[in-house]
């Protein structure tokens, strides 16, 4: 029998809701994916163009 997991990154708290709830109903192990530099808020403001949380999609976006 193959195990399972649920691996997740979450700078707010929103996503690890969703993945506890998903790794309980599919019964697989759970795993936060945790970067190496924590985010701080300046990072995560989504409004701002220059924020590394902007940055970071964008570099993502381009692959």
């Amino acid at each position: 029998m193959s195990k399972k997991l649920t691996a997740y990154f979450s700078a707010s708290g929103v996503t690890e809701k969703v993945a506890k709830t998903l790794s309980e109903v599919a019964k697989t192990d759970l795993f936060e994916i945790m970067p190496a530099v924590p985010y701080t808020t300046a990072d995560l403001d989504w409004q701002d163009k220059n924020s590394r949380s902007s940055v970071e999609m964008k570099d993502f976006l381009l692959i």
